[in-house]
């Protein structure tokens, strides 16, 4: 029977750049989702009757919590994660821009999980030493944003540098919906302390995933130029190049610390960051005890309807990092326009939202309104100012994003004790003294960027001064043309691409004349009026 000769069906070719997304994306969505834990399980762990329940509810008492800790307390409890948090954010960067920013990702993440499965010990072990280990937990996730940035940065093309991000950075807000509306069901059936050891152990388990696919598939070193494609199975693989035939490690330059940090688009970054931070952290950590205390909801409910502002937010990013990299958006138009018209209409519309909040007095009126914020974070961020920062320098954008995210945190450490004195007889009136405020921030920040921010790539990222030397030749004392050559400059601004400076050495023949030379108004000119 003769054989039939089958067609060999080309293996298909997966961008190792899409592997590395695809193992940040899901770090970071570990992340997130533990960072929720706490937010929700606060309503079990504490008291969270407000004084207008008191009043008008002739009910029994609750029943006494665990913890008897003060409304400011659980402002401490909040806001030490990020006292934390913002000590490594610079480190991160520069750990990153030193060294491979995978590995900086995958410890960050990795060790943060094992710091949440100790917790809930170290809670009933006295405040004391649960707000350090929230700090120890803080100062290793610390490092995960600036690598993640890094990451991107060196494996990202120009052409779907939005697209990418947004996906990536989608993982923020994907898991904080898992980790919000997990852990009020979790709550509810195991304790509070069953989403810290749950949560915290899908973390660990990423890590050693991550460990093994980082190892064999060669993902620690980036290509050398983003935009050649580098596939899985290629001969770069660990498997098939030795040690001895990889290319050097690349020769990175110093960081130009002063002009990154004096450059104005980068300050506009940093406070649209830390201006965002602040509106979402009522929407994030805050949005439990606020439905607690204005429609006094269980803690199921309550973490069902935490969770969907920030479910829109991780579906909704991807879409307007599409639309950033689409024909209708950098392709039509220059990234600046871009990154302005969309971090824009985000922030107006997200405190058009707050606005919103502080009038409600309805369960369904704030729910549509904190939904209606996810969309707008998530326009503001997918291709906005979030993404920025591959735009100014890819080179530098862990670094410019752990600057950014260290003062937006900051911010937010400081913010969440504020609103919890502002907050501490649990009002309505209060609540919405906070979103007011908040909606102002928005617009200022909104109104700063139009005129600061910008979506090209600096000058002091390609390592080019802001002011460059033209070189020419020009005679000094009695003319010699064969050897009377000096140098002069003559300062310029903007970019220059070829270097002016003569180097030709020429000499006239006998019968030539020479005729001196004389500078009249930045032109030289012969004597004899030609």
């Amino acid at each position: 029977m003769p054989s039939l000769d089958l067609p060999v069906l080309p293996k298909p070719r997966v961008p190792k750049r899409y592997v590395v997304a695809g193992l940040v994306y899901l770090g970071i969505l570990c992340q997130y989702s533990m960072r929720r834990n706490l937010d929700v399980a606060i309503v079990a762990m504490v008291n969270t009757t407000s004084e207008d329940q008191l009043d008008t509810s002739g009910a029994d008492p609750p029943v006494k919590p665990e913890f008897d800790w003060s409304q400011t307390m659980i402002g401490v409890l909040f806001g030490c994660f990020y006292w934390g948090y913002i000590l490594t954010k610079l480190l991160g960067g520069y750990l990153s821009y030193r060294f491979s920013p995978v590995r900086v990702l995958e410890g960050s993440v990795f060790i943060g999980s094992i710091i949440h499965i100790i917790q809930p010990p170290a809670a009933r072990l006295s405040v004391g030493t649960f707000i350090f280990t929230i700090f120890l937990q803080g100062c290793s996730e610390g490092m995960t944003m600036p690598s993640a940035f890094s990451v991107l940065g060196a494996w990202s093309q120009h052409a779907e540098k939005s697209r990418l991000s947004s996906v990536v950075f989608a993982g923020q807000y994907i898991g904080m919906a898992i980790g919000t509306a997990a852990t009020g069901a979790i709550t509810n059936k195991l304790g509070w302390a069953g989403s810290f050891y749950i949560f915290g152990l899908l973390g660990v388990t990423w890590g050693i995933i991550a460990d093994l696919f980082i190892r064999e598939l060669s993902l620690e070193i980036a290509p050398e130029n983003p935009e050649d494609d580098s596939f899985l199975g290629d001969d770069t693989d660990s498997h098939s190049v030795s040690a001895k035939t990889r290319p050097p490690p690349k020769v990175r330059p110093p960081v130009p610390w002063k002009r990154l940090l004096t450059s104005p688009p980068v300050y506009s970054i940093v406070l649209c960051q830390v201006c965002l931070k602040v509106a979402t952290h009522l929407m994030l950590i805050y949005a439990p005890l606020y439905y607690v205390h204005s429609f006094h909801i269980d803690a199921n409910l309550t973490g069902i309807l935490v969770g969907l502002p920030p479910l829109i937010s991780g579906v909704c990013m991807p879409l307007s990092g599409i639309l950033a990299d689409s024909r209708y958006g950098r392709q039509t138009r220059s990234t600046t326009v871009v990154r302005k018209a969309l971090t824009t209409v985000g922030f107006l519309g997200l405190a058009a939202c707050y606005i919103l909040l502080a009038i409600s007095t309805s369960l369904g009126m704030s729910l549509a309104s904190f939904c209606a914020a996810g969309a707008f974070v998530a326009v503001s961020m997918g291709g906005g100012f979030n993404v920025n920062p591959l735009d100014l320098s890819p080179s530098f954008a862990g670094l410019i994003g752990g600057i950014s995210t260290s003062c937006s945190h900051l911010a937010g450490s400081i913010w969440v004790v504020i609103v919890g004195v502002l907050t501490k007889h649990k009002t309505n009136h209060e609540w919405s003294l906070v979103f007011t405020v908040v909606a102002c921030l928005l617009v200022a920040a909104a109104i700063i960027y139009l005129v600061f921010g910008s979506g090209e790539e600096q000058p002091w990222s390609r390592g080019e001064p802001d002011k460059k030397t033209l070189t020419f030749a020009s005679p000094q004392g009695p003319p010699d043309m064969k050897n009377g050559f000096t140098r002069a400059t003559l300062t310029v601004q903007g970019h220059v691409e070829e270097d002016y400076t003569v180097h030709d050495d020429f000499t006239r023949s006998s019968d030539e004349e020479e005729l001196p030379l004389s500078e009249e108004d930045g032109k030289v000119k012969r004597f004899d009026g030609r």
